[in-house]
């Protein structure tokens, strides 16, 4: 029994340094030869010792789909076979296999296989696809990764309407959420609503319950005769005035740091706590790295900053600290690019990206893309806006929750992923 744990442990060694070396080359060729011979002698150790053993480079695992809706069930399939291909069946053969699965949000659940594999020679087993985004895969034999392993599904949204809410606002902007109080942009009126869905909040309570969250930063809207400042309102500050142009979208690090796009200088100005402008992101070019009319930004929980450009019809992930692009994401569907507008990330960092095709108010296609953090797209929702703008995603009980700003038509629309 001791001679057989050796071997798989040599088995685990060799498969860890085919993986480091280049394919296709000499000393690819002669690791690989040494893990099929340490192999054999594994399996001939497994039959003298009366313990069926696979053979992690001839089993293979796959899935009955890779593309599905969140909260949908996937089957995995795991082929166990021999030393000699065959498909290997009966009882006794799992307990050398570990299953596992990595959620969106970095965490890991274990796959339950049965014990016994029947007689097509493929086991099976459920996986709940509780969360949108990419979920991860992976199946070893003794601690080494068989074939085909890690495997890849990705849980699209569903995009289910739930609600719409017509407090008095003339042309809304944008929208976040802190608990169970929303606070909206009203452009048109030139003020911003603090209301609980249907009840919209008296305005002279306005002032004071957004003094309460000492780390909510708000700016003046760009436009003709509007100040082009940052604003403050606890305590009331600003920075230079000759510093912006237009200032659009706006996001704060963990560390006091605010992140400001100017959509004409296509940048992102940086301020340290103290309001300080101590760096720049960007400037204008549709290269990596480049901006072309930044409109709305969120920081994710890695501390990236992501920025979805107006007229390159893209989401860029920026490194703050360094300020470099790490990320670029096409924002492409149905053949063709669209402009993007709000942006937002859900728990898991997913992006969500409002955009239009095409330039005649009421005219033009509207509704919400959805991305993963590396770029697989996850699915769209919403139609029947009317100059679609911001949107905020929270999470509610198992599941996240999307407001929608539709501008022209002076509304907030939510719905269930």
């Amino acid at each position: 029994m001791q001679t057989h744990v050796y071997n798989y442990i040599a088995v685990q060694s060799l498969n860890h340094l085919y993986l480091s070396v280049r394919r296709h080359t000499t000393d690819s060729v002669t690791v690989k030869r040494c893990l099929q011979v340490t192999n054999q002698i594994v399996n001939f150790d497994a039959m003298a010792s009366g313990v069926p053993t696979p053979d992690v480079l001839k089993s293979t695992v796959s899935l009955s789909a890779t593309n599905s809706k969140v909260g949908s069930k996937v089957e995995v399939h795991l082929t166990l076979r021999g030393s000699r291909g065959n498909p290997m069946v009966g009882a006794g053969l799992m307990s050398s296999v570990d299953a596992i699965v990595q959620l969106p949000n970095g965490n890991t659940e274990r796959i339950e296989f049965p014990d016994a594999i029947p007689a097509g020679g493929v086991c099976k087993a459920l996986l709940w696809l509780k969360n949108v985004g990419v979920h991860q895969v992976c199946v070893k034999i003794c601690g080494v990764e068989v074939k085909g392993s890690p495997v890849k599904v990705v849980a699209g949204i569903r995009g289910n309407l739930l609600n719409t809410y017509k407090p008095p606002m003339n042309q809304p902007h944008d929208i976040i959420q802190r608990e169970n109080i929303f606070v909206v942009t009203d452009k048109s009126n030139n003020q911003v609503q603090v209301f609980d869905k249907n009840s919209v909040l008296p305005t002279s309570s306005v002032r004071l319950k957004i003094a309460t969250w000492a780390s909510l930063i708000l700016m003046p809207l760009p436009g003709r005769g509007k100040p082009s400042r940052v604003q403050e309102l606890c305590p009331v500050s600003s920075v230079r005035r000759e510093t912006l142009q237009q200032p659009c979208g706006i996001a704060a690090g963990k560390d006091g740091s605010v992140y400001v796009a100017d959509g004409q200088k296509h940048c992102i100005f940086v301020f340290d706590k103290h309001r300080e402008c101590t760096s720049i992101i960007g400037g204008q070019g549709s290269a990596l790295g480049q901006l072309n009319t930044p409109w709305f930004m969120a920081m994710n929980s890695r501390g990236n900053l992501v920025v979805a450009e107006f007229k390159n019809r893209r989401v860029q992930v920026f490194n703050p600290k360094r300020r470099q692009a790490v990320k670029i994401i096409d924002v492409k569907h149905n053949g063709k690019a669209w402009d993007c507008r709000g942006l937002a990330l859900d728990q898991n960092d997913n992006v969500y990206v409002t955009v239009r095709s095409g330039f005649m108010r009421g005219w033009s296609v509207e509704c919400v893309l959805v991305y993963a953090p590396n770029g697989d797209f996850l699915g769209n929702f919403g139609d029947g806006f009317n100059y679609v703008r911001g949107i905020t995603v929270v999470a509610k009980g198992q599941s996240t929750i999307a407001y929608v700003v539709d501008g022209a038509h002076n509304r907030i629309v939510e719905y269930e992923m």
